[in-house]
C-alpha cells in the first residue's frame, strides 16, 4: 500500500496546527485553510516592506533562485558531457515534444537565436542530437535526440530529480502548487512578449496597466 498521500496529510495537519489552527478537530476550518492558504491572521507579515520596494525585491530573489539552481546543476553535471542546465533543457524539450526545427526549439527554451544556435551546434557535435529531413518540407530539417543522447539523459534524470526537490526547499505540497500557479501565470504573460519584437519598457508597462 502506498502511504505517500497519508504522509502528506499528516504534514499538512501539523502545518495547520502550527499556523494557528483551532486545534479542535474542525474539519471545515482545516479544508478552508487548505483552499485559502494561510489566513490573514497567520500569514508571515511583510509590513516592513513598502509597496515601492516589493517588485524590486521579488525580481532580486528570482535572480538569486536562478543562481542557486545554476550552482546545483553545475555540481550535478561535473564529469558529465553536457555542461549547463540550458543544454539539459534543450534535450528535455526534444524528448518531451519530439522532433522540431531549430527555431522552434530555441523559442521553446526562451532564448535568443545566437545563444540557442551555439547550444544546438554543441549538442550536435557531441552526438546527442541529430538532424533529419522534415517530411513536411524537403527544404528544411528537423532535429531530434539521438540514441546516444537518450542514453546520456537516462543517466542524468536521477540527479535532476534530486535538484528539483532541493530547489523547492522546505515548501509544503500546497505551497508548491501555489508557487506553480503563480509562475505559470507569469510565464503566460511574458512568453508573447518574448516571441514578438520587443518594445520599449514603457510601452510594455502601459499594456500591463489596467
Amino acid at each position: 500500500m502506498n502511504y505517500s498521500l497519508l504522509k502528506q496529510l499528516i504534514d499538512l495537519t501539523e502545518a495547520y496546527e502550527q499556523s494557528g489552527g483551532n486545534g479542535k478537530g474542525d474539519i471545515k476550518d482545516f479544508v478552508r485553510w487548505l483552499r485559502e492558504g494561510e489566513s490573514p491572521e497567520t500569514v508571515r507579515t511583510t509590513d516592513h516592506y513598502s509597496d515601492d520596494h516589493v517588485p524590486g525585491l521579488i525580481s532580486k530573489l528570482l535572480v538569486y533562485m536562478h543562481r542557486y539552481a545554476k550552482l546545483y546543476f553545475k555540481r550535478a553535471l561535473e564529469s558529465r558531457p553536457i555542461q549547463s542546465m540550458d543544454e539539459f533543457g534543450y534535450m528535455v524539450s526534444l524528448l518531451q515534444y519530439g522532433p522540431m526545427n531549430k527555431t522552434a526549439l530555441i523559442q521553446q527554451n526562451i532564448q535568443e537565436k545566437p545563444t540557442g544556435m551555439e547550444i544546438i551546434n554543441r549538442l550536435v557535435k557531441l552526438g546527442f542530437i541529430e538532424e533529419t529531413p522534415d517530411p513536411g518540407d524537403k527544404r528544411s530539417k528537423l532535429i531530434q535526440v539521438s540514441g546516444a543522447g537518450q542514453q546520456m539523459m537516462g543517466a542524468l534524470f536521477g540527479d535532476m530529480d534530486k535538484i528539483s526537490r532541493l530547489i523547492l526547499g522546505d515548501l509544503l505540497p500546497r505551497e508548491q502548487y501555489r508557487l506553480l500557479e503563480m509562475l505559470e501565470r507569469l510565464h503566460c504573460f511574458h512568453k508573447p512578449i518574448f516571441q514578438d519584437d520587443l518594445q520599449t519598457l514603457d510601452d510594455l508597462l502601459d499594456k500591463k496597466s489596467p
